[in-house]
């Protein structure tokens, strides 16, 4: 089985207003990203979401995704979602062969077919236990990772990020080269947000890597 966790439980700051709500081609960010992964057949998508943002709630569990409500604020992403691998290995019970996807939920531009091409690479390679998408030497999004590797991060030392989890293990790590750069494609300003809506030409945008 395959899960997915969508953290979301930041504050939007330099966007300035919550992003995850902002309509996109008919559709709320959060819902464009749940939308891919139902059409590539994920099975359980989670949704953790931050009490100051209890308003995606309806919106992830209407797109079909289950939501999370956070008790209170996590301190940072690695902690939100480590509290989303918590509540689906207790309600779950995921084997060590399944794999869950790691996927930002400000990344509007994610596809069935790209979520799809990760899965069969997984499929493909049974030496590689991690799955990352790439454009052009780049890194991006999301990460599929098999579940065995859960409990290695639920120990990983205070403050150490899941970036930095997931470049130690590059003999684990399968990269898996995209022809488009919609795996590098993140909304954190309003810059971001104008070019999603109207094109490169109105503004640079910016983007990072995973």
């Amino acid at each position: 089985m395959i899960f997915a966790v969508i953290p979301a439980a930041g504050s939007s700051t330099r966007m300035g207003r919550p992003k995850l709500a902002l309509p996109l081609g008919g559709r709320t960010v959060l819902e464009r990203v749940i939308a891919a992964l139902r059409g590539a057949g994920v099975e359980r998508v989670l949704v953790v979401i931050g009490p100051h943002v209890a308003e995606l709630v309806p919106l992830a569990q209407a797109a079909g995704a289950e939501a999370l409500l956070l008790a209170k604020p996590t301190p940072d992403m690695r902690a939100t979602v480590q509290a989303g691998l918590d509540h689906l290995e207790t309600t779950y019970q995921p084997q060590p062969d399944d794999a869950w996807l790691l996927v930002p939920a400000d990344h509007p531009t994610l596809t069935a077919n790209i979520v799809q091409r990760l899965v069969q690479a997984r499929h493909a390679s049974a030496a590689h236990s991690i799955v990352i998408p790439t454009h052009q030497g780049r890194r991006g999004h999301p990460a599929l990772i098999d579940w065995k590797h859960v409990e290695r991060i639920r120990n990983l030392p205070a403050g150490t990020g899941l970036n930095t989890y997931l470049r130690a293990r590059a003999a684990e790590t399968l990269e898996c080269e995209i022809e488009t750069a919609e795996i590098l494609c993140d909304l954190d300003t309003p810059e971001d947000y104008a070019r999603l809506l109207y094109g490169p030409t109105h503004t640079s945008g910016s983007s990072s890597t995973n």
